[in-house]
């Protein structure tokens, strides 16, 4: 356990030099039905999607070397496969359950389903993230809102933190490993709750002017820097995460969703699930300028983004409704964008 966690943050964690980014798309990879949630393992470079179709979940795994799907794996008849989170050291891909208030554990070696956890008792699953540090998960749920906590030793939830006081949906999350703090945004208004990952409680409630609600969230653990996608402005705001208050706001596309940061390069994509007809596209925003500097076309509507900082690759999960006479014969479908982050050394 010792040497997976020490590769995994000298991989991760350590930044590079200031870089020169060519973003371009890689390839298209066809996905089952509704592809919504995207999810990295950095360490064994594979990539799961979550989709559903007639109320059964899936996960479609792509091996990031060849971008070929190689498995499914249902996460049961009568889920539905909604986000996605994993934890590379314990090779464990953790998966909401939107239709029965759950969390699908899936084993990352053998591609099946481990366990099933309860959460977030009458209230909805929605974003999923791990702190693959302290092998800790948190899942946002809503009506009332909550962050639930699950040990990913015991496949157990250890406490449910109340957070309806703070916001009135728990939706995207994400945690900074090297804080140890948790970043809860809003699904129906404008505010982020901070929460401290030791003590479980909340140590901030911050107001995101402009915003009507949030779908998207991550963070960068090496500058500190919370960025989060809010719904109303068409925007992404920067927090930063000693003094939880907003210190940039940067205009992306329309109707902004997933939000993935690349940890070592220090870039940010930015999900725009609306744009002309099916298709939407993905702002690029330089983490250490807090501009956009590149705007990328996506086929279909762009709905949450994985990073893999190892490979410099990033998957942005496209859900596509047909509005053809002939679907069946219809070459944009559900699928999952591939762009290169390619960069190259130059001084700053």
């Amino acid at each position: 356990m010792i040497l997976p966690l020490l590769i995994l943050a000298i991989v991760v964690l350590m930044p590079v030099a200031p870089m020169v980014h060519a973003q371009t798309v890689v390839t298209t990879i066809p996905a089952d039905f509704k592809p919504l949630g995207v999810g990295v393992n950095v360490l064994t470079n594979e990539i799961y999607v979550a989709t559903t179709r007639n109320f059964e979940g899936n996960l479609d795994v792509i091996n990031g070397t060849t971008n070929t799907i190689t498995a499914t794996i249902s996460t049961g008849t009568g889920t539905s496969a909604f986000k996605v989170a994993v934890n590379p050291v314990t090779n464990r891909v953790y998966v909401t359950n939107s239709l029965g208030s759950t969390v699908q554990v899936i084993d990352g070696s053998s591609h099946t389903l481990s366990t099933s956890i309860p959460v977030c008792g009458s209230g909805s699953p929605n974003n999923v993230a791990v702190n693959w540090w302290t092998n800790t998960v948190y899942v946002g749920c809503s009506d009332p809102a909550a962050l639930a906590v699950i040990n990913g030793q015991t496949d157990t939830v250890t406490t449910t933190i109340p957070l309806s006081a703070y916001i009135g949906s728990a939706r995207p999350v994400a945690v900074n490993i090297r804080t140890d703090r948790i970043y809860v945004g809003d699904g129906s208004g404008s505010n982020v709750v901070a929460v401290d990952g030791k003590s479980n409680t909340v140590i901030a409630n911050i107001p995101v002017t402009g915003a009507s609600y949030h779908l998207g969230i991550d963070v960068n653990p090496w500058t500190n820097m919370v960025y989060v996608s809010n719904g109303g402005s068409n925007s992404v705001s920067v927090i930063g995460g000693s003094s939880n208050t907003v210190i940039a706001n940067i205009p992306v596309g329309p109707q902004p969703y997933g939000v993935g940061v690349d940890l070592r390069s220090n870039m940010v994509y930015v999900a725009n699930s609306v744009g002309t007809s099916n298709s939407s596209s993905v702002s690029v925003i330089d983490g250490r300028t807090n501009t956009v500097t590149a705007t990328i076309k996506a086929p279909a509507w762009a709905i949450d983004v994985g990073v893999n900082p190892r490979t410099e690759l990033i998957y942005v999960a496209e859900y596509y409704i047909c509005k053809s006479s002939s679907c069946a014969n219809d070459l944009n479908q559900n699928s999952v964008l591939v762009i290169s982050g390619a960069s190259s050394n130059q001084p700053d």
